[in-house]
């Protein structure tokens, strides 16, 4: 079976980033959406949980992907099947939240790509639920080749609003997903220019339709920034994100330019 192997030993792999050692280097190991592996180490990230010194009592679990058929009706049946047999046994575990997405072609996103956002109250409990060999083997046929699996620190101290189900009842939603690496590695350096920038833009966004904006630190390395931001329509989405004076600001929070992809919600299974 495809990605079988893959996802047990990327599992383990958290397992391990999340746990420093002993001179207070936490590694992280990461599989992109090819099958090579990259691996980063940081100096004293504060490890799973509380990624930088902060509270974090939930975890948010990313994963990115290139669907295995391009077939979207069987794709969904897979993914539909999969998620509502698993939902009892990982709710039961700790997930409390499961989304699921797929790629618009909005800022350059990849048309269908898929994203799922699963929330949980702690990383030793996902990743023994993740590393299950049954559900790794089923959750390995959803994908074309490796996807990107990414566990991040819900940062409630950082400045947000809303929620992830804060569009729950609309008639759609979008999600707008940031992946960086931030300029500096002090964490409050990090948290005041972000939260700076969040509080000037909070009106504007939502009175452009962003109903939420989620913040997280990778769970192993909080110079790894994460930001959810849920729409209500995509009418405006280009508009805020492409906004010159917005893009340099944005740009002065990370080291390097982040990527922005815009995910479309289709009705796949979720709780």
């Amino acid at each position: 079976m495809k990605n079988v192997t893959w996802i047990t030993l990327s599992l383990a792999a958290w397992l391990g980033a999340c746990t420093s050692d002993g001179d207070g280097a936490t590694t992280t190991t990461s599989t992109a959406t090819t099958s090579s592996t990259s691996t980063t180490t940081s100096q004293g990230g504060g490890g799973a949980g509380g990624a930088g010194g902060g509270a974090a009592a939930e975890l948010m679990f990313v994963v990115r992907g290139t669907l295995y058929t391009q077939n979207l009706t069987e794709a969904q049946g897979y993914h539909d099947g999969l998620a509502e047999g698993g939902e009892p046994a990982a709710t039961a575990a700790g997930d409390f939240g499961h989304d699921a997405l797929l790629g618009t072609t909005l800022l350059g996103t990849t048309a269908n790509a898929f994203l799922g956002v699963d929330r949980w109250h702690g990383l030793e409990a996902a990743t023994a639920f993740y590393s299950d060999p049954a559900f790794a083997a089923a959750f390995g046929q959803l994908f074309l080749a490796p996807p990107t699996v990414e566990p991040f620190a819900h940062r409630t101290d950082w400045h947000e609003w809303g929620n992830l189900d804060a569009a729950d009842a609309a008639a759609e939603r979008w999600f707008v997903v940031v992946r960086g690496r931030l300029a500096s590695a002090d964490v409050a350096v990090n948290q005041a220019a972000h939260d700076d920038l969040a509080a000037a833009g909070e009106a504007a966004s939502q009175a452009a339709g962003d109903v939420a904006h989620v913040v997280g630190l990778g769970a192993a390395d909080p110079q790894e920034f994460l930001a959810i931001d849920v729409w209500t329509s995509d009418v405006n989405i280009e508009a805020v994100y492409g906004d010159p004076v917005f893009q340099q600001a944005f740009a002065s929070l990370f080291s390097a330019p982040a990527t922005v992809a815009v995910y479309h919600d289709l009705g796949w299974y979720q709780w």
